[in-house]
């Protein structure tokens, strides 16, 4: 085993929460030192992106898949939208003294550590093309450097046909702060769920979006015009994805290494503000961080597996774009609220990767992700625990992992052909769904929850360290769909980041270390609080 392998592996073992003991954290908020959710670079041109109100075009059911809608131009208006739809501030809530901002994207804690970037070239019309980071209480693109036509030439020549890059970076401490040391965790839930939110953003303009996971995380901090990656603030280089209109093709995930340093070269504009007057150390998170960065891997990555056909489930007749913006965490369940078994089986079809769907064809792995499930409120599902097999070709190995002999592995009645969903316990599993859920209700007042289990240690000796953080992108993703699919059944959804890792793996007959729970999830009727009001988020 590898140094790094090593590391990342002590690193998941040490951050497991257990019945008796959680894992290492600050044990209270300190507000004084409260990271500002926003970075700005100072000397950089703002240049204001256009607004977009979200209306009833397109579909949803059409954004999901590759192909169904026709291509936008990719201009200034087009590129707005994407931001405005992926990356962009949602509302703003108030209470007493108190006002945040909520996002499009998702984020634990609602602490946002990831910051977005453009990089294009002059015929986007946006400032004669450059390298650009997202504002978002703006809504507006900060110009930190200025790319060269024939230098953008060079870098476009390995991209289809009007691409612009996407770039995706963490803060840590963002997350450290409430966190501690399973911050590094969430930090890579939350970059799972901008690359969702950023490839079906791209979908609802007709454009595709493919994670160029060849390049190494020196290769992306370099375009992006990131600082070293040290210090608390420091932003960690996630990925880059290439948006094009669909009908283009990335010939490799990757880029020239001419274009790159002639993409590079010259002045950079701004300098990042200070996100806070101190910071704990959290070394824990500094040393899997830098084992866990990824070095170049040209054509390494495998091809997605093929798409399972889909039933003809009805999919909901709305707009994508409303729903994306109305997506809110739930607080709090009714423990009433249930749903159709039909609603639950086009939930999850709608998390099955393949080429074409997005947005999991934007990840250029084979799928690592399983779900658990805890069902206690599906109309026509007897309450139990489920596993759905997101690859059927993993099935055989799901099978000899979760070895619980009292397991019944049947599929349930009226479960449409494509998706390998099994019953393995038919009982009254809420309860357990609280308790492993760090013992919190709102696992057990849904109409489900679940356990992303993914495929683990033989995936990461066979990648690399840096398949780590992938992992958890990949159950980011499936988060992103699940929380869009429960605003368009008129439910609720929120992710569940605090779990007892052990016992949740017993229950579901897991021994070793070749499948881990990764995310927690539930879905089911939300109670609001009626001490909160919401503003809009743009004034």
């Amino acid at each position: 085993m590898s140094d790094l392998l090593a590391t990342c592996l002590a690193y998941h073992e040490a951050t497991k929460h257990h019945l008796d003991r959680y894992a290492a954290g600050p044990g209270y908020l300190d507000w004084d030192t409260q990271p500002d959710p926003f970075r700005r670079y100072a000397g950089a041109p703002l240049i204001p992106l256009e607004h977009a109100p979200p209306g009833p075009e397109p579909p949803y059911a059409a954004v999901f898949a590759e192909g169904a809608l026709p291509p936008r131009p990719v201009d200034r208006a087009a590129l707005s939208r994407l931001f405005y739809d992926s990356l962009a501030l949602s509302a703003w809530k108030v209470a007493g003294g108190a006002r945040w901002a909520l996002r499009v994207n998702p984020s634990s804690g609602n602490l946002h550590p990831t910051e977005g970037y453009l990089v294009c070239g002059p015929e986007t019309g946006i400032e004669g093309g450059g390298v650009f980071h997202y504002a978002p209480a703006a809504h507006a693109l900060e110009l930190r450097h200025r790319i060269a036509p024939d230098a953008w030439a060079a870098l476009a020549a390995a991209l289809p046909p009007g691409a612009v890059l996407v770039g995706l970076a963490s803060i840590h401490w963002r997350e450290a702060w409430k966190y501690g040391e399973r911050a590094f965790r969430y930090c890579q839930h939350d970059a799972g769920h901008a690359l969702a939110a950023v490839a079906l953003a791209a979908g609802a303009l007709g454009w595709d979006a493919r994670l160029l996971d060849d390049l190494g995380d020196g290769q992306v901090a370099a375009l992006l015009g990131l600082g070293p990656a040290d210090g608390a603030e420091a932003e960690h280089p996630d990925g880059l994805l290439a948006v094009f209109p669909h009908g283009g093709a990335c010939a490799s995930l990757g880029l020239p290494d001419s274009g790159l340093r002639a993409a590079v070269a010259g002045p950079w504009l701004g300098d990042p503000n200070p996100l806070g007057p101190a910071h704990p150390n959290w070394a824990a998170v500094d040393r899997v961080a830098a084992a866990t960065e990824k070095p170049p891997t040209p054509g390494r990555c495998a091809p997605p597996a093929p798409a399972p056909p889909v039933s003809a489930h009805a999919a909901p007749d709305i707009g994508f774009r409303p729903l994306a913006h109305q997506r809110r965490s739930a607080v709090a369940m009714d423990g009433v609220t249930g749903m159709t078994a039909e609603t639950f089986y086009r939930m999850l079809e709608r998390t099955l990767p393949g080429p074409g769907r997005r947005p999991f064809g934007t990840l250029p792995w084979a799928p690592a992700i399983h779900l658990g499930l805890f069902v206690h409120r599906v109309h026509g599902l007897t309450p139990g625990i489920y596993l759905l097999a997101r690859d059927p070709a993993a099935l055989p190995r799901l099978r000899e992992t979760l070895a619980e002999p009292a397991f019944l592995w049947q599929p349930p009645a009226g479960c449409p052909e494509g998706l390998a969903l099994f019953t393995l316990i038919e009982e009254d599993v809420t309860r357990m769904a609280g308790v492993l859920s760090c013992r919190q209700a709102i696992a057990a007042q849904g109409a489900f929850s679940l356990g992303m289990l993914a495929e683990f240690r033989p995936r990461l000796e066979a990648e690399g360290a840096w398949m780590y953080r992938r992992l958890f992108w990949e159950a980011g993703a499936v988060g992103q769909v699940l929380y869009l699919e429960a605003e368009a059944a008129a439910l609720r959804a929120t992710g569940i980041g605090c779990y007892f890792d052990d016992p949740v793996h017993t229950a579901f007959g897991i021994t070793g270390d070749a499948l881990q729970s990764l995310y927690h999830f539930t879905v089911g009727g939300a109670v609001d609080d009626p001490r909160l009001a919401s503003e809009p988020p743009y004034g």
